[in-house]
């Protein structure tokens, strides 16, 4: 089986596929107060507050996030005729809407990490 970084499957690819910048907005909001003469600090700490949905990677092949390449060849176009349009259907929605393929062949994710809200307090004693 050919794999993303398979030199065989090279086809009118830009030589230089970049990714988009990445923005991140965080957020952090700290509050100090005295409890039972210990000092205490509560916080929340919002990564990414505005969820947005920043590339990391993207596929060799097209150099996008939303096609991995695999049925812009002439197997691709046998798979589909052969087992379908449910096939091409089930397999967009598991390997490129989901992104499985990608996770588990190069052990990521094409995007960034999604809002991630942290509380919690600091106690000295």
């Amino acid at each position: 089986m050919l794999s993303d970084d398979d030199p065989r499957i090279r086809r009118d690819v830009k030589a230089d596929i970049t990714t988009p910048r990445n923005y991140l907005f965080d957020f952090k909001f700290n509050r100090s107060f005295t409890l039972a003469n210990s000092p205490v600090t509560a916080f929340i700490y919002i990564q990414n507050l505005f969820n947005r949905k920043n590339v990391q990677q993207v596929y060799w092949r097209t150099g996008t996030t939303n096609d991995d390449g695999s049925f812009d060849s002439r197997f691709g176009e046998i798979l589909v005729e052969s087992l379908g349009e449910e096939f091409f259907t089930l397999y967009q929605l598991i390997n490129t809407d989901h992104r499985q393929e990608y996770a588990w062949g190069q052990r990521g994710d094409l995007f960034g990490r999604p809002r991630e809200i942290r509380f919690g307090l600091q106690i000295e004693l």
